[in-house]
């Protein structure tokens, strides 16, 4: 298979599939479709990222049986070609919480919790000499709030200022850094996948496939638990029936105070949204065409941002309007 030549053309072509930091094209060959998987011009880093997405899929495949195969990376040109899943985005078959996933998205949930749970270190990539200790959540969980405390700190002015309307604090982290220090249980690393939500898993006719293993981190498993909760949003049944699901899977010293440290990893990922989608729903508010598209996604912001703002001990006001406003005058045409 010439995979320069498969990149070359992914490249000549115009559409590609969902991803936010790649973009994605099924190439057909004479054996049957690939998908080309090269990164996208400009996104910016909006997440901890550890390990080169092709190292992790060479390294969990043994493994993980429901992760896409890597057929060839390439460093330079930077492109993967990935095994191409037939089937459907769970998005598409289940777009929110009013329609249940179907039991067999929730069995390979369960799977893949309980593969990567056993997945050993001596088989991923090395992790960086700073980074957290095995079973210190503590410094996990600080090394994720940093990661939010940059992205807040290196705004231009025209981004600043839109924080400042929004009245999103200079340290957003601030107390959730105090309880990290004072309430996460220590419990061993364990790989994760990091980005498990609905666009990421494609169901096909008897499983379900998970895709996208850029943000794949080695740390505390319940925050795996808690991103995929919080992009996900599960209704009640759903919900429960994955929180067993996880709990079956893990291992007993993976448990370890697990259901109280969900819930500071839930509200780190409600103060993360608060300041990555502000930068992202006010652009796209700066770019709706219409005003009523702008109220839409000034609405969501304002949701994500009242979800935030107990984390922040303070009330939150702001109207869907006057997010708009504050959106078209920092982020307006020829602005930021």
């Amino acid at each position: 298979m010439d995979y320069l030549a498969l990149y070359e053309k992914a490249r000549t072509h115009k559409g590609s599939l969902a991803g936010f930091y790649h973009h994605n094209v099924r190439v057909d060959t004479d054996t049957g479709p690939v998908l080309v998987r090269t990164r996208g011009p400009g996104a910016e880093s909006m997440d901890l990222t550890l390990w080169p997405e092709s190292s992790v899929l060479e390294a969990v495949q043994p493994y993980v049986s429901r992760a896409p195969r890597l057929l060839h990376a390439s460093a330079d040109p930077e492109f993967q070609i990935h095994e191409f899943v037939e089937g459907c985005l769970v998005d598409e078959v289940s777009p929110g919480s009013d329609t249940p996933l179907p039991q067999t998205v929730l069995d390979g949930l369960e799977r893949l919790f309980c593969e990567m749970l056993r997945v050993p270190v001596t088989a991923l990539p090395p992790v960086p000499s700073d980074w957290p200790g095995d079973g210190d959540t503590k410094a996990f969980a600080l090394r994720l709030l940093a990661c939010v405390r940059e992205i807040r700190s290196r705004a231009d002015s025209s981004l600043e200022g839109l924080y400042q309307d929004l009245d999103i604090p200079a340290d957003p982290c601030g107390p959730l850094s105090e309880r990290a220090v004072a309430e996460l249980s220590g419990r061993p690393f364990r790989l994760l996948h990091a980005d498990i939500h609905r666009k990421n898993m494609i169901l096909g006719k008897e499983a379900v496939v998970f895709l996208d293993w850029e943000l794949a981190l080695w740390g505390d498993p319940v925050y795996d638990l808690a991103d995929h909760l919080h992009k996900t949003v599960h209704n009640v049944s759903d919900r429960h029936r994955v929180l067993a699901g996880w709990e079956r899977a893990a291992p007993a010293e993976c448990r370890l105070g697990w259901q109280d440290d969900l819930e500071f990893y839930l509200a780190y990922e409600e103060t993360k949204s608060a300041v990555v989608d502000t930068v992202r729903w006010g652009r796209r508010i700066a770019l709706a065409p219409t005003a009523h598209e702008r109220l839409t996604l000034a609405g969501e912001l304002r949701h994500k941002l009242i979800r935030a703002s107990p984390h922040w001990d303070r009330a939150w006001s702001p109207q869907a309007p006057e997010i708009v406003d504050a959106a078209l005058h920092r982020l307006g045409p020829g602005v930021g």
